[in-house]
């Protein structure tokens, strides 16, 4: 018999988060496999959604200089497998998924810690609206994978140039061989950094974080 009121209060110390309507957050956390009545499918297709949405929101706030491109890049950095399995698992929340142990010889397969996180933050926001899945949403931004500086450095120093200087930086770049560039980044018209990469991107994010950290030193 599930102790739904040891499931709940396992979630509520992991997340801060009051299920109201416990016998869905059981939905939410039960695998086919563990033969109950319900599983968290039809709550993962929503979740799925959901995630989307909070993740697009959340960049589309937070990084204003990014382009569309950029924008979908770390999105997906948060919405993928990878990334949701290594939320779970920080969140330790194998203690409250209901499943067939042993159906699984080893750990909990990347594919259903991914459904289970998005079927929670689904369950949420049944449960309890809009405030507190973005509570969970911001939850799982805490606790993902942490992006290089280099991904926001442009950015970044795009805000301050235009903060302290009212121009944007200036890249210069140019292709040195085969999968081989150089990027050369000036501030208000002074030289600040260069760098190689592998393609205009790699070598422009390069640059941007040298001059970033210069710039940030200078305006300490």
């Amino acid at each position: 018999m599930i102790d739904t009121n040891s499931v709940s209060a396992k979630f509520k110390k992991i997340t801060g988060i009051n299920f109201k309507n416990k016998d869905l957050l059981i939905e939410a956390v039960s695998h086919r496999s563990f033969k109950n009545d319900v599983s968290y499918q039809r709550l993962e297709f929503l979740g799925d959604s959901l995630l989307s949405f909070f993740t697009s929101e959340y960049c589309f706030k937070k990084f204003k200089l990014f382009n569309e491109g950029e924008l979908s890049k770390f999105r997906t950095s948060i919405v993928n497998r990878d990334n949701l399995s290594h939320v779970f698992t920080k969140l330790n929340l194998s203690e409250i998924v209901l499943l067939d142990r042993k159906s699984f010889k080893e750990d909990i397969p990347p594919s259903i810690r991914e459904d289970v996180i998005e079927s929670l933050l689904a369950a949420v926001y049944i449960d309890s609206g809009i405030r507190n899945a973005k509570k969970m949403f911001k939850i799982i931004i805490k606790n993902s994978h942490s992006v290089s500086e280099e991904f926001f450095a442009k950015n970044q120093l795009q805000e301050l140039s235009l903060f302290h200087f009212k121009v944007l930086p200036e890249f210069t770049t140019e292709a040195l061989g085969e999968n081989l560039f150089k990027c050369i980044l000036f501030v208000n018209g002074k030289y600040y950094s260069e760098a190689q990469g592998r393609t205009k991107k790699e070598c422009e994010k390069k640059a941007a974080l040298i001059a970033l950290k210069k710039l940030e030193k200078e305006f300490a």
